[in-house]
């Protein structure tokens, strides 16, 4: 039954627990059209970025059995009803973010769809897990269980067109990644230059994580040199060749590129007829800069008058001048080198570190009732915090704590940057048990005194007049009048009373005197005793009654029931310390009083 109620927690715990703690408006449950009635359903959270709004509906459905249980998890047992499904708790949101559930309490029978929002503005990057309880009722049995969830908060980005930053903002220091976004792939014809603002330089491709340590503005700068392109010969004009032509009023030429090795890397065939100059050749080759190349023009002349003629040849490389003359050959060469050059500003802003808040307060310890007040050093931009979870709505500088528990306070400035004070435990006590006491023939005596702490004042008061001497359990009044016992637990100041009008009836004598040894009425023998007693009594007992043992301060110490008709009673006076106690019987109308001594 134990791995049943967990594995339901599985489900519930993750979301629905949410809405222990309110701050964001309502949600509204849309789970998808077609699933079963009874099923889980249950989205993963999305993420969020430190700084933007985040604001997310978090639909879901529980299961009403254990049937959709087993089908993830094959110890459970399929088939048991699901009756309620209880939200206890959530802790370990990241600061900023609140959350507010449309329910409590399912009961499956009737009520299995549900939703929360999450909203807010998280202030803090990390991976937060949140620890989520709830309660789960099958027949008869109820678990309680937690559970892990993620919530992972990205740092702030900063983007632009050749790289980013991320950690960009900060207070008091910040450490910045930096991410080239063209990266060189190995090839040295790309290389960098970084400016990070404050002094630092850095030719790396990615420059390392960089601390900024001392407030400011950091302009940081990025040039990128591209060099992969290599050399082009995008064209070739022949300006003037040796070239004639007898029976056309122009050579029919055509351009041959050589390379290394006499190898043909390109050829303008077919011939261009009548040519006339200057003629512009389009290439677009890549060229080696190491290499000598050869630019040869021909005339064609196949045909009737035998082989083609050569019009002159120029060799060249990326060192050559633009415009090349051998002879009466005459070209100029457009090569092209292409570098690329990107350059990218952004910038790293450092906030003053706000000074770390302290806490005063009035009292740290005190009575539950009483009004413990928690002053922040800092009179804006508070938000206090209990037991390491933000107070929702709690952004006073003053705050007054009603449970005990640490406290602390956050302030927040303005430009999203925060200090937290240390904690102080503030601790609440429970008043002692209320001394009830009753009227019995102007005796005011404590009927319980098992609850009285372990050190403790008593104070009887009249018209809330403290009576002098009247400290015990007991008080024999000789007046009518408002009657109240103050009972002070000394450890921890704490105090209750309680109170009640009396009438005194002079048909009574409770005065101390009924308790001296030269008037008691009951025979007690052994007297000074160390162990059993027999207490014989003048007359036998007319109804049922009681033998109370009463130590000087008046507290009731042992109660012994006595049957009517008793002549006698044994007491075992063993565990009594050494000193003076006061016995008395009573039954009905009848009441006995005795002084008992105790030698060890």
């Amino acid at each position: 039954m134990r791995q049943l109620l967990l594995s339901c927690t599985l489900f519930l715990l993750l979301f629905t627990s949410l809405a222990a703690q309110n701050g964001c408006p309502g949600c509204t449950v849309d789970v998808p059209a077609g699933l079963p009635a009874d099923t889980l359903f249950l989205p993963a959270l999305p993420n969020g970025q430190v700084g933007a709004a985040y604001d997310e509906d978090i639909s879901f459905r529980v299961p009403k059995t254990t049937t959709p249980v087993y089908a993830v998890d094959s110890i459970t047992p399929p088939g048991l009803t699901i009756t309620k499904i209880e939200i206890v708790s959530i802790q370990g949101l990241p600061p900023g973010l609140f959350w507010q559930a449309n329910q409590t309490v399912f009961e499956t029978a009737t009520q299995t769809d549900g939703c929360i929002k999450i909203c807010g503005t998280p202030t803090q990057s990390d991976t937060f897990v949140l620890t989520v309880k709830l309660k789960a009722s099958i027949f008869i049995f109820t678990q309680e269980a937690t559970f892990p969830m993620r919530l992972y908060v990205a740092p702030k980005v900063s983007t632009t067109d050749g790289f980013e930053l991320a950690n960009f903002v900060g207070c008091g220091a910040t450490t910045v990644s930096f991410t080239n976004k063209i990266p060189s792939g190995g090839n040295p014809g790309i290389t960098y230059e970084w400016d990070l603002g404050d002094g630092t330089t850095s030719t790396e491709e990615n420059p390392p994580p960089h601390t900024y340590t001392q407030p400011g503005v950091y302009p940081v700068t990025y040039h990128a040199t591209i060099d992969t392109a290599g050399y082009i010969l995008t064209s070739a004009t022949v300006l003037s060749a040796d070239c004639t032509d007898l029976f056309s009023s122009g050579p029919d030429v055509y351009l041959i590129l050589k390379g290394p090795n006499n190898q043909v890397l390109y050829n303008s065939s077919p011939e261009v007829s009548n040519a006339t100059f200057p003629l512009a050749f389009p290439l677009n080759l890549s060229i080696d800069p190491q290499s000598n190349y050869t630019l040869e023009l021909w005339d064609e002349d196949s045909g009737l008058e035998g082989g083609d003629d050569a019009c002159g040849a120029i060799s060249f490389n990326i060192l050559s001048g633009d415009t090349l003359v051998s002879g009466g050959f005459t070209v100029a060469l457009n090569i092209d080198h292409p570098v690329e050059e990107v350059f990218a500003q952004d910038t790293v802003i450092v906030y003053p570190q706000p000074a770390t808040p302290a806490i005063q307060a009035n009292m740290l310890q005190a009575c539950v009732g009483d009004l413990v007040v928690l002053n922040s050093t800092y009179g804006a931009g508070n938000q206090w915090w209990q037991n390491g979870q933000p107070v929702f709505g709690a952004t006073d500088f003053l705050f007054a704590p009603d449970e005990s528990g640490y406290y602390q306070v956050q302030v927040l400035t303005g430009n999203g940057c925060n200090a937290i004070s240390d904690s102080v435990w503030v601790e609440f006590y429970a008043p002692p048990a209320i001394p009830a006491w009753v009227n019995d023939r102007n005796n005011l005596e404590v009927t319980d005194t098992t609850a009285v702490p372990d050190t403790y004042s008593l104070q009887w008061y009249l018209f809330a007049a403290p009576i002098p001497g009247a400290t015990g359990f007991t008080y024999c009044a000789s007046q009518s009048g408002e009657y109240t016992l103050v009972l002070v637990d000394l450890e921890t100041g704490c105090a209750s009373n309680f109170a009640a009008s009396i009438t005194y009836d002079p048909a009574f004598d409770c005065t101390l005197a009924a308790y001296e040894p030269s008037v008691q009425v009951l025979n007690i023998f052994p007297n000074p005793a160390d162990a059993a007693v027999t207490v014989q009594f003048n007359e036998v007992l007319q109804d049922q009654g009681n033998l109370l043992v009463w130590d000087l301060a008046g507290r009731l110490l042992h109660t012994q029931t006595l049957e009517k008709g008793a002549a006698q009673a044994v007491f075992n006076s063993s565990w009594l310390d050494a000193g003076a106690y006061i016995l008395e019987t009573r039954t009905g109308v009848q009441r006995f009083l005795g002084r008992l001594l105790i030698l060890r």
